[in-house]
């Protein structure tokens, strides 16, 4: 188990080094880096904590405790602007955080007003000042994550009916990535409620620490995103995005009423069309798209 934790701790930061140190960086290369990079804190913080740290230094315990709250916003930030062209975040999207800082703000009293014995206590659960609290981020945890997979699912869902209303090629902008990484965050989260529900709210005493199941997970998510990373060059490098524009909501026969053009230009522009239409054949051309006909 101390391989596996150490070995997905380091390639947890590796991938946040590659995507920080990358040039030209997307808006989604800087949100996976330091989603990633928080993944890599929260599985070092409970490594040190199984290995006996927190007993070591009080003031450790609950370091990470709201984390579990931020990853649900962040995988749905990463799928909402990896399918958008945006160069940074809209002041909106900083609310989805709000859980997560509420999290720390509920914890300040006990972050800097209690001892370090004080601590010890409420780690071994002699003293329960902060039950309520924990068990608040815990359904918190559980909401977020189940919500925020369905969310960013549905992203993808409604981006993929674009894509086939506008493009008859779909492989340069495949969004198996997103899905795998979607269907990933909603296991984690599935299995995590289930071992919360059973040990918490049913009070089933498993043989074995159930925790191990929930960061083995995150670590073999972690494998994944280098494992991809590495497959396909263009998230460690400059990456090219295909995006596709909002369809025009103004009916043809409104929109091109008032262009000006006579009759007689008009069937001029259709015979060039339907020539070039014989000669070229650009629909043949399978990645060719609507607004490259257009052109």
């Amino acid at each position: 188990m101390d391989a596996i934790f150490t070995s997905g701790i380091f390639m947890s930061f590796f991938i946040a080094l590659l995507l920080f140190t990358k040039k030209n960086k997307a808006l989604t290369d800087r949100i996976l880096a330091i989603w990633v990079a928080l993944i890599g804190l929260h599985l070092l913080s409970y490594y040190l904590y199984h290995l006996g740290f927190w007993e070591k230094y009080p003031h450790m315990v609950g370091i990470t405790a709201p984390f579990p709250l931020i990853h649900g916003p962040m995988l749905y930030l990463y799928t909402l602007y990896s399918l958008r062209n945006d160069k940074s975040l809209r002041p909106v999207d900083y609310w989805h955080f709000a859980p997560f800082l509420i999290g720390y703000l509920s914890m300040f009293e006990f972050f800097f007003f209690y001892s370090a014995e004080e601590k010890r206590l409420v780690d071994h659960g002699v003293v329960d000042d902060f039950g309520l609290t924990m068990s608040v981020m815990l359904v918190g945890f559980i909401v977020s994550g189940l919500t925020y997979s369905f969310l960013a699912y549905r992203l993808t869902w409604k981006h993929k009916h674009k894509i086939d209303d506008n493009f008859s090629y779909e492989e340069g902008i495949n969004l198996d990535w997103l899905r795998y990484c979607i269907y990933g965050i909603g296991i984690i989260f599935l299995t995590a409620t289930v071992i919360i529900v059973l040990r918490d709210a049913l009070g089933m005493q498993f043989s074995f620490n159930a925790d191990f199941i929930f960061y083995t997970l995150i670590i073999l998510f972690i494998f994944y995103i280098g494992y991809f990373g590495i497959r396909h060059q263009d998230m460690f490098t400059n990456n090219i995005k295909t995006t596709v524009s909002q369809p025009s909501k103004i009916p043809t026969e409104e929109k091109y009423k008032k262009t000006g053009l006579k009759d007689q230009k008009i069937n001029e522009i259709h015979k060039e069309l339907i020539s070039f239409m014989d000669e070229k054949k650009p629909y043949l051309d399978p990645k060719v798209s609507l607004s490259d006909l257009a052109d």
